[in-house]
């Protein structure tokens, strides 16, 4: 489980193809803790297991069907990753709860740059903008974010200075991939009401369909 609260960047050093799956190497833009073999990382939002650390980065494995689902197979030498470490007991919990299980891609369609922030505008599969609703959470390429406002296939994000500095958005250009990864309560609404779409819905609307399902 992760946060969205991004730790870290890697850079990628390393991209071997060994059979049906390729090895990838990552080296700290900042000076972190070495990672323990069997660790857990999310890479720009896509939980992987570390199969070796070292003090300036680590490696991982990548099985073809994530390859295919993320952007991790777009990944070449010299570009960046988002990089947070699973969460132990007694962590802050300072975003929401992402599971490093990534539902889909999209593709940043727009950017509006302001004086605050900067609004990404997302072109998203229907499943999940299905999901989507103004004020919840969402997690792009690892970063936990705020829907502003869904229209049609897109959905807008507003992010702050900050988090463009210290994340891969602020290199996002329109065209760019990103990871998504839906709010898991969205997840489970999604497994109890199949084939809703609940973008149009209010809190209340949400509450109400809870309750007539028992809970």
């Amino acid at each position: 489980m992760f946060t969205g609260i991004i730790e870290n960047q890697g850079v990628v050093i390393k991209k071997e193809n060994r059979g049906g799956q390729v090895r990838f190497g990552f080296k700290f833009v900042r000076k972190d803790r070495k990672p323990k073999v069997g660790d857990s990382i999310a890479v720009s939002g896509t939980c992987l297991t570390v199969v070796r650390g070292e003090t300036a980065g680590f490696e991982v494995d990548v099985v073809r069907e994530t390859l295919e689902a993320t952007t991790l197979g777009n990944l070449k030498r010299g570009d960046l990753v988002n990089l947070e470490k699973s969460l132990k007991a007694g962590d802050p919990l300072g975003g929401h709860f992402v599971t490093g299980h990534i539902d889909g891609r999209g593709k940043v369609i727009e950017i509006k740059r302001l004086k605050k922030n900067t609004t990404l505008f997302v072109q998203a599969p229907k499943d999940i903008i299905a999901l989507q609703v103004p004020k919840g959470s969402i997690a792009l390429d690892g970063v936990s974010l705020t829907v502003q406002k869904v229209h049609g296939s897109v959905f807008e994000i507003a992010v702050i200075p900050h988090t463009l500095k210290v994340t891969t958005l602020g290199l996002k250009r329109p065209g760019s991939e990103v990871n998504i990864e839906i709010d898991i309560v969205a997840r489970y609404l999604k497994a109890f009401f199949p084939g809703k779409r609940i973008s149009g819905w209010s809190s209340k609307n949400i509450l109400k369909m809870i309750l007539r399902k028992g809970f």
